[in-house]
Order: C-alpha cells, then sequence, then structure tokens
C-alpha cells in the first residue's frame, strides 16, 4: 500500500513540473576590423580638410557681411549730416569694427588649417608610398589616385646648364679665372645630381627586390593551399592537442624597417631629364623619359644608374678643361 501511494505521489509531481526551456546559443557578435594605414590616414587628410571647408564657409559668409556693412556705412556718409545719421553711423561703425576683428581672426584659424591640411596629405603620401610597394590591380590604381590629389606640386624642373668649356687663348687671366669658377659652380651641382641618382637607383632596387619578395611569397601561399595541411599532435599537460603548420608565408613582406627611405614622398618627383637635358647624351634622357612613365622598379633603377655614369663621365671632362684652363691662367700670370 505505502509503495503504491509513493509511485502515485512521483507520477503526479512529474506531471505538475514545469517544461524545461530550451537555451538557444547566443549569436557571435562580429569583431569589428581594425582599419588599415591607408583607411587611418585617409581619414586624417578628410576631417582636416571637413574642418578647413567648414572655416572657409564661414569666412565667405562674415565676409559678405561685412561688405554689406561697408555699403550700408558709405550709404549713410552720402546723407545729409543731423543727429540721427551720427548715431547710425557710430553704430555701423563700431559693428563692422567688430565683423573686421572676427574676420581676422578667422583667417588666422584658416591658415593654421591649411597648415594642419598639407601634414594630414603629407603623412598620407608617406604611407601610400609604402603600400604602393606591394600593391596591384584596382588597389594600386586607388593610391595612386589619392597620391596625385594628395602629393605636393613637384617644382618647375630646373635645367643645368653647361657654360663654355673651350680654352679660349686670347683671353686674359681674369677671364679665365671667371670661366673656372663657372665650371667649378656646375661641378659641384653635377656632383650632387651623382648622389641623388645614386639614391635612387637604391632605392629602386630594394623596391624591386620587395616586389619579388612578395611576388614569391604569393606565390608559395597558392601552392600550399593546394597541398594537404599537415597536422601535427604535440603533448601538453598529458592530453594531446592538433596544430596545424602555419608559416604565413602569403603575408606582404614590411618595408618599414628594412629598406628606410621608401617613405619619401620626394623620391619620385624631379624630373631628371630635363635637368640632365644638356648634360647627358639624347639615347639617356629617352631612357629617363621611358622610366618615368614606367611602373617596373627595376628599369627605373637601371635608367638612374646609367644616367649617375654619364654624369660622372661628364664630370670628369669638365674637371679636365677646368684644369687646363687654371694652368693656362697660371702662365699668363707667370709671363
Amino acid at each position: 500500500m505505502r509503495l503504491a501511494l509513493l509511485i502515485l505521489a512521483l507520477l503526479v509531481g512529474t506531471a505538475g513540473a514545469a517544461p524545461t526551456e530550451v537555451r538557444r546559443p547566443a549569436p557571435k557578435t562580429r569583431v569589428a576590423q581594425a582599419p588599415t594605414p591607408v583607411e587611418r590616414v585617409s581619414a586624417n587628410v578628410a576631417r582636416a580638410e571637413a574642418a578647413r571647408g567648414r572655416l572657409v564657409a564661414d569666412r565667405s559668409k562674415l565676409q559678405r557681411r561685412y561688405e554689406a556693412e561697408l555699403a550700408e556705412i558709405d550709404q549713410l556718409k552720402r546723407q545729409k549730416a543731423s543727429w540721427r545719421r551720427d548715431r547710425a553711423l557710430r553704430g555701423k561703425l563700431a559693428s563692422s569694427l567688430e565683423t573686421a576683428r572676427a574676420l581676422a581672426a578667422l583667417s588666422d584659424k584658416l591658415k593654421r588649417a591649411d597648415v594642419d591640411v598639407v601634414r594630414a596629405r603629407a603623412a598620407a603620401v608617406i604611407v601610400i608610398d609604402q603600400a604602393l610597394v606591394t600593391a596591384k590591380g584596382p588597389t594600386r590604381a586607388d593610391l595612386e589616385r589619392r597620391r596625385r590629389a594628395w602629393a605636393p606640386p613637384p617644382p618647375p624642373p630646373k635645367k643645368i646648364i653647361i657654360p663654355d668649356e673651350a680654352l679660349d687663348p686670347l683671353a686674359d687671366p681674369e677671364e679665365l679665372d671667371q670661366r673656372a669658377a663657372e665650371l667649378r659652380d656646375v661641378e659641384a651641382e653635377l656632383a650632387r645630381e651623382v648622389g641623388r641618382l645614386e639614391q635612387q637607383a637604391n632605392r629602386y632596387d630594394r623596391m624591386a627586390e620587395l616586389r619579388r619578395q612578395h611576388d614569391r611569397a604569393a606565390e608559395l601561399a597558392v601552392r600550399d593551399e593546394s597541398d594537404p595541411r599537415r597536422i601535427g599532435t604535440t603533448a601538453r599537460g598529458g592530453a594531446f592537442e592538433s596544430a596545424t603548420a602555419a608559416d604565413g608565408a602569403g603575408a606582404p613582406p614590411s618595408d618599414s624597417e628594412d629598406s628606410p627611405g621608401l617613405s619619401d614622398p620626394s623620391a619620385d618627383t624631379r624630373d631628371y631629364a630635363t635637368a640632365l637635358s644638356d648634360v647627358v647624351d639624347p639615347s639617356t634622357v629617352d631612357a629617363l623619359r621611358r622610366a618615368e612613365r614606367s611602373t617596373d622598379p627595376s628599369a627605373r633603377a637601371a635608367a638612374a644608374r646609367r644616367a649617375r655614369e654619364a654624369v660622372n663621365q661628364r664630370l670628369a671632362t669638365m674637371r679636365k678643361k677646368r684644369a687646363a684652363i687654371e694652368s693656362r691662367a697660371r702662365e699668363l700670370r707667370a709671363q
């Protein structure tokens, strides 16, 4: 009898119990992807340009207000003198003075905003130059478009003029000294050009090496994806865990530490073909022109190195002719 009552109580308790709630797993939240360096500097440029745009709009509005006040003052001055006119004129003059002060303060803010825009664009060009080392396809075209929009305009090309190197047998010592001084100045300028061309050639050599490394890494990454994944087991705490081998072959190389100088925004803006048109032979000038239109850093490095050798040869010839002119001046003084 007791056993039957116990079974009946269990059945009644089970029937009255609330059904258990099935908990669904919480939806996974998406992790926000960190912006790339190019996106960060682009946002900085956009903020600086927006701030400058607001100041320009405020200045235009204030300028129209100031011109309207000046027009009202001129109109009051043309009226017949009276107590009412003088009071209105004094009020308009005070108001225009306050507007002029506000306009001057706004102009100062606008100058600082211009500096901020220039700095933001310069920093963006540096980051874009680093990204262009390995960029390809539409990404590279977009980066080049941004660089053209934000890079400062290149300085006008300055052509190196070579003075007359011929030895004039009828010239007096003073004329020869003047000719030698002119040649000495041009020699110093050509020596600087040799150094710039050497730096440019080394820079493009590093860019070409980085591009080869990146292409090789991408090729290895594609090859590894077609191969079976290697799974290894490692013992940790008495239990075995499976680990997948990952070598990171597809990651693009970084140029910030191994290749200094790639971030120089003014490295490609100098027009060497125009500057050296009277110094080197026409074929070297044509090679420089073709290299300027090329996107291959190896071709640009070869053209820069060829121009450097040509400038070196012209520099050596000029030094010999200058030495002959100085020697002739000394002979004339000794007579």
